[in-house]
């Protein structure tokens, strides 16, 4: 998968948002009648006049939240919910441009980043959410160790497998590198390649590297505050990531990727996939449909992305969509209590109904996924969804092309580890000048 092919993930989210009522005239979406649709819930049994008014921003659809929505309306009698579907082009213009008037929605779906905060457009979550959430899906909008959003259902990839093929070579599921490895040796001794990867699409590259980085260092104890000092100039990629980019290149000297697989899309990759042509593929469920209409009769299981050090693994990957509440929201209170009925095992459940296909972040709860995913549940359970470049700040799509083109770089003989980490470091560098 890519994240940018990540973000067509089947488990990516919609928005709905909510307009202020009473509110200035929103900003000329310049979409027509579909990019802002305003829709308000119904008012149910007494007087809505009573209700107290909260809007929630977001670019989902309304289908993509409606379970939640009538479970906001049941449990919630005195919040009167109205919400607004915001096309996602438009998205971050118009609430942005209501936030800088010192307005804009009660609850926002995202936005929420280093200069959104320092504005003061966000309120701190942390006093009633703090140690709710897993760090892996709250540390990207945590800053100065506050608490501004909440996580909700996770996109993910992990490693698809061939469970036929498996079970005809009597290959295991690997739960370390060192397994896959020798997974990876059988599978080529019977002139099968043991992982196809589109390496043409340099996110697919980047994807791969991350995946062992995060198991071998950014999701570990020492490296666990990687991300923030690599955004603010107080580590580098070389000094941190060297030794993981260094057991990647074992991929190369195994012949597990190959040079001409840089010639290869991702759409030829699950083709080798669906055929039998390849026993593995890295992505996640917004494939698993192509996979089914290509070949019906597969049958698939995923298990997490692994590295040298054993544990539960990590799925690539982040969350959604974060809630955070608008520092001027005059139904603070009231918003408050929506994100607590979503910090609920049934709501985290009522707002997954729609958009399945992501793990929770909330500690404790886990979603009863397709049997394809048994294999990875442990990484689930643990909280191990997390896709990196969230904590890079604005730094963090240049940094994915130029990891990307690196490790392109890497495959192709072009780069040493060493090279590429520093070119990166380099990038990094003169973005933070800016």
């Amino acid at each position: 998968m890519t994240k940018k092919t990540f973000i067509v993930v089947w488990t990516c989210l919609t928005i709905i948002a909510l307009l202020t009522a009473g509110c200035a005239s929103k900003p000329d979406t310049g979409g027509g009648t579909g990019s802002v649709k305003t829709v308000q819930l119904p008012a149910g049994d007494g007087d809505s006049k009573e209700k107290v008014k909260v809007r929630l921003a977001y670019w989902n659809k309304e289908d993509n939240m409606k379970t939640l929505l009538s479970l906001i309306e049941e449990r919630l009698p005195g919040v009167d919910l109205e919400y607004q579907f915001i096309d996602a082009t438009q998205y971050d213009t118009i609430i942005k441009t209501q936030l800088a008037a010192g307005e804009g929605p009660d609850i926002i779906g995202d936005l929420i980043d280093e200069t959104t905060v320092r504005l003061g457009y966000f309120e701190d979550l942390t006093p009633r959410f703090e140690g709710k959430y897993h760090d892996s899906g709250t540390s990207y909008v945590t800053f100065d160790g506050k608490l501004y959003g909440l996580p909700q259902a996770s996109w993910f990839n992990g490693i698809y497998y061939n469970v036929d093929l498996f079970k005809t070579y009597d290959v295991p599921v690997p739960k370390t590198l060192d397994e896959y490895f020798a997974a990876a040796q059988k599978f080529l001794d019977n002139g099968i390649k043991p992982q196809a990867i589109g390496l043409k699409n340099a996110n697919v590259a980047m994807q791969s590297f991350i995946a062992l980085a995060l198991n071998d260092y950014i999701g570990t104890t020492e490296g666990q505050g990687f991300d923030e000092a690599f955004r603010v100039g107080k580590a580098s990629m070389k000094d941190a990531l060297l030794p993981a980019l260094t057991t990647w290149t074992e991929y190369l000297k195994r012949g597990i990727f190959t040079k001409d697989m840089l010639g290869l899309e991702e759409e030829q990759a699950i083709d080798e996939f669906t055929s039998g042509k390849a026993a593995m593929f890295q992505s996640g469920p917004w494939y698993m449909d192509t996979f089914k209409q290509k070949n019906p009769n597969m049958k698939i299981g995923m298990f997490p992305n692994l590295g040298t050090k054993v544990g539960p693994g990590w799925m690539v990957g982040g969350p959604g969509v974060a809630f955070g509440i608008n520092a001027k929201s005059v139904s603070k209170e009231a918003a408050f209590e929506v994100l607590e009925l979503l910090s609920t095992a049934e709501g985290q459940q009522a707002y997954w109904n729609d958009n399945k296909g992501g793990s929770s972040y909330l500690k404790g709860v886990v979603f009863e996924m397709p049997p394809e995913y048994d294999d990875a549940q442990e990484a689930f359970k643990a909280g191990n969804v997390y896709f990196p470049p969230n904590g890079w700040g604005t730094m963090r799509n240049p940094i994915i092309d130029e990891m990307g083109k690196q490790i392109q770089a890497v495959v192709g003989g072009q780069a040493t580890p060493e090279q590429a980490l520093e070119a990166i470091d380099k990038k990094a560098a003169a973005l933070r000048s800016k």
